[in-house]
């Protein structure tokens, strides 16, 4: 019985010491923007930060456009080309590997530079979008 008793308490001690996969997303999107971010600017496009959203397990990265990407009528025009190329990347990604197969939220905002309070692009990508 005593014997029986430890097991269940040492695993129960052992399972309070994993992070779960929400914890280590926080974690990771506060250590990479804490570490990283902004990055430089590459392609005209700078990476501002990355949250993770607890309420709707949704993974959210945050850009800027720069120079020539900075054109809302060329973005209006290419949305569709835009989205597609996201959800690509999304679906090799292979860092966001865990996350998708517990089936996350992807979410993409893009700021203008020029105008830092207008968001150009918005997507939203969710388990079976990928």
């Amino acid at each position: 019985m005593k014997k029986y008793l430890f097991i269940f308490l040492a695993a129960l001690g052992l399972s309070g010491c994993r992070q779960s996969l929400e914890d280590r997303a926080a974690k990771d999107c506060k250590e990479f923007t804490e570490a990283k971010c902004p990055t430089p600017t590459r392609d005209n496009t700078r990476m501002d930060s990355m949250v993770y959203e607890a309420g709707t397990r949704t993974i959210h990265y945050y850009y800027t456009l720069v120079g020539d990407a900075d054109n809302k009528a060329v973005i209006a025009q290419r949305r569709k080309e835009l989205r597609k190329a996201l959800q690509d990347a999304l679906r090799t990604d292979m860092g966001t590997r865990a996350y998708k197969e517990e089936g996350f939220v992807f979410r993409y905002t893009y700021r203008s530079e020029k105008s830092p309070q207008e968001v150009l692009v918005d997507e939203t990508f969710k388990k079976g979008q990928y």
